[in-house]
């Protein structure tokens, strides 16, 4: 729990400052006593497992949820209605008109957030060559890939150049050249000073580009901070993966009722794989020194450091 006056004191400082956020659909409470910032100049994802509560949180920060919550949520220190403009929403949808032109597509996007349309004609045709969207205005939205339609929906979403960028699942249907792009993007943002916070379940992707984590986890902050301070967290340091000749259902009970005593967690098993992650070297010597014990015979698949998605299995 933050002091009482943080609001007052340093909220002002944050591009968006939330404080004990509670939100309920109906009878279900779906966010519990949510709090977290996010710096000028950085990316923040929020993750979790699929209604942890992360696209309602965002909904709700941008201003798209309009319902009664709990808490407290500021944009620069400033009520989130007062300062809409500063905010931009992309959603996870795209929300083209398509019997329209792009043109006309950026002209009403533009008139709905306030901006007259050649100013918002000019601000879209900046983000196109950001974006590499080099395709005519003329042409309308079915004449586009899957990738040019997303890059246009987020294009549509800031044309009022907000300072805080918030997505809803930005990469959902990407291919990796696009997701590169996209990426790069949002990154180009980071540098000029803008906010970004999104969510993703491309985990491993989302790890290597992104300055905070915060994870969800039904409904309340189960963590936040950065993949050194994760893997603290959970004590993994290092994944074990293994692929045994032959593994009884016997032998799979005593390496489970060994690792329980031992304090080594088994990520992930399926048939004869399995993935444990440890705290060092020494635990491995003593796992294997374990399969050997059992005269198993196995092949050491890899021992390494875990990315994100593995983490995230024992989140």
């Amino acid at each position: 729990m933050w002091p009482f006056d943080f609001f007052k004191r340093d909220a002002k400082k944050y591009p968006l400052a939330a404080e004990s956020v509670r939100f309920s659909y109906s009878e279900q409470e779906v966010l519990q006593d949510i709090t977290l910032n996010v710096k000028e100049g950085t990316i923040t994802a929020i993750i979790g497992k699929s209604g942890s509560g992360k696209s309602t949180f965002l909904k709700l920060a941008a201003g798209i949820i309009a319902g009664k919550y709990y808490g407290k949520i500021k944009i620069f220190g400033r009520s989130k209605v007062l300062e809409k403009h500063s905010v931009g929403f992309v959603p996870q949808e795209v929300a083209l008109i398509p019997d329209l032109t792009i043109e006309d597509n950026i002209k009403i996007a533009g008139l709905n957030l306030g901006i007259p349309e050649d100013k918002a004609l000019d601000k879209a045709f900046d983000l196109m060559k950001l974006l590499r969207l080099d395709e005519s205005i003329k042409k309308k939205p079915f004449e586009l890939s899957g990738g040019q339609k997303v890059r246009l929906n987020i294009i549509l979403s800031l044309l009022h150049n907000p300072k805080v960028i918030v997505l809803d699942e930005p990469f959902v249907g990407l291919d990796f050249l696009n997701r590169r792009l996209l990426w790069h993007f949002l990154e180009s943002l980071k540098k000029k000073g803008f906010s970004i916070i999104l969510t993703s379940h491309l985990l491993t992707e989302t790890q290597d580009h992104v300055d905070k984590l915060v994870i969800l986890k039904e409904g309340k902050v189960f963590f936040k901070g950065n993949m050194d301070a994760l893997k603290s967290k959970l004590e993994i340091k290092y994944v074990f993966e293994v692929r045994f000749s032959r593994l009884s259902a016997e032998n799979l009970g005593k390496i489970k009722k060994f690792c329980d005593y031992k304090d080594i967690k088994i990520v992930d098993t399926y048939e004869k794989y399995m993935m444990i992650s440890l705290k060092n070297q020494r635990a491995r010597n003593t796992l294997t020194n374990f399969f050997d014990k059992l005269k198993l015979e196995y092949e050491e698949i890899g021992f390494r450091e875990p990315n994100l998605d593995e983490i995230f299995l024992k989140a």
